[in-house]
């Protein structure tokens, strides 16, 4: 059967994007026909590498498109963009994005699929798909996220609408607790499996220069005032190390007016976005992830793969699967930013305790390797298709 991902963009660098594109990537390796529906193209040229034998359609191409169309389609294509979207939860944070074009789009494309299998990547598109898909596709939606984050709209619209999905992959075993409760008189089927990374090649870091790292999107979720406060401490008594924090977003105003604010600039460091990543943690001592709530915590599972100690709040719900506590990292209490800058001085003090934490989470990583996820994606598939695929 013919594998369909629904992404809001493909060409952008979200974590999202990694983690599609790493189950994409390997699904195409193992033979499968995938293609991945992309409702908007933001860029020339994609941020991370797609497999060539992955069709990509494009809904909504915003880079190349006409501004000014002289044929009479384009101008009534340019009025709908201007109209709010009707078909997408008015609680998705990228709502203001949609409109009633790409909402037609979206539609068309959807209604177009008869048969095959339509993985959606964010509540919207579970529930859009639940809504519109023909009969003849299989549904897997995907959460990114746990539910509690939700607005109570968006919770309603969740609830009354997942049920119709074949399955509802989510990331962590609290979440799967939760929505298997949650939809527990309903035909879907609720499986754990985890975001994944792809076999690393590079170079473990020697974890000696002094350098903080983080990544993620410049957003309140991310927490990186938080950080930026904890660091503040830190840096009172360690003037000599820095704080890299990768990324973009709304937030990079605010918090580069919190960096001088604080006096600071001299030691934390908005890098922006990169895709070298794995150079950059190679050359980190501490990985801190600072999240206010994440679905699952992408960024540790890099960094650990990169033999970097990580320092985290423990928040819902995604780090604490993924830490082992004073193993391999360090877990504090969630939004405790002193017992975050205690724990970073703690590493920063002792090196040896960083290069056995880092040697521990080699050895802990490797269960996200997609050699491992891969197969749990290949037995869901199998399931759904009637016939189990060999490994």
């Amino acid at each position: 059967m013919k594998i369909n991902f629904l992404i809001f963009d493909i060409f952008g660098m979200g974590g999202t994007v990694r983690t599609v594109l790493n189950v994409a990537n390997y699904l195409a390796e193992n033979d499968y026909d995938v293609e991945i529906i992309s409702v908007f193209q933001k860029r020339n040229q994609p941020f991370f590498e797609i497999d060539p034998r992955i069709k990509v359609t494009i809904l909504h191409d915003s880079v190349n498109r006409q501004k000014k169309p002289k044929k009479l389609m384009g101008k009534i294509g340019n009025r709908l963009l201007k109209l709010k979207s009707r078909l997408i939860h008015k609680d998705d944070e990228a709502h203001h994005v949609f409109s009633l074009l790409t909402d037609l789009k979206m539609y068309s494309y959807i209604k177009s699929l008869e048969s095959g299998i339509l993985i959606t990547t964010r509540p919207s598109f579970n529930i859009f798909a639940a809504k519109y898909a023909k009969p003849g596709v299989k549904l897997i939606g995907q959460e990114h996220l746990n539910f509690g984050v939700y607005s109570d709209d968006l919770k309603k619209a969740i609830t009354t609408s997942y049920g119709k999905l074949d399955y509802l992959v989510t990331l962590t075993d609290d979440d799967t607790s939760d929505y298997k409760s949650l939809f527990s008189n309903k035909k879907v089927r609720v499986r754990k499996i985890t975001n994944s990374v792809p076999k690393f090649e590079g170079n473990s870091s020697k974890l000696d220069e002094k350098v903080v790292i983080a990544a993620g999107r410049l957003a309140p979720q991310k927490g990186f005032d938080l950080l930026i406060d904890s660091f503040t401490t830190v840096i009172k008594t360690h003037p000599d190390w820095k704080l890299k924090i990768f990324g973009y977003g709304r937030d990079k105003a605010e918090l580069q007016q919190l960096i001088l604010d604080k006096k600071v600039y001299n030691n934390v460091i908005l890098m922006g976005p990169t895709k070298e990543m794995e150079k950059e943690l190679s050359k980190a001592s501490i990985y801190a992830l600072s999240s206010r709530f994440e679905g699952f915590g992408m960024v540790i599972v890099e960094a650990m793969q990169c033999g970097v100690p990580v320092v985290s709040f423990d928040c819902p719900k995604g780090p604490a699967e993924i830490i082992s506590h004073n193993k391999d990292g360090i877990l504090v209490k969630n939004g405790d930013i002193d017992a975050l800058a205690s724990s970073l001085i703690d590493l920063i003090n002792n090196e040896e305790k960083r290069k056995v934490f880092g040697k521990n989470a080699l050895v802990n990583v490797k269960r996200f390797e997609i050699d491992n996820i891969g197969r749990l994606w290949l037995e869901l598939l199998g399931d759904i298709n009637g016939i189990k695929k060999a490994n």
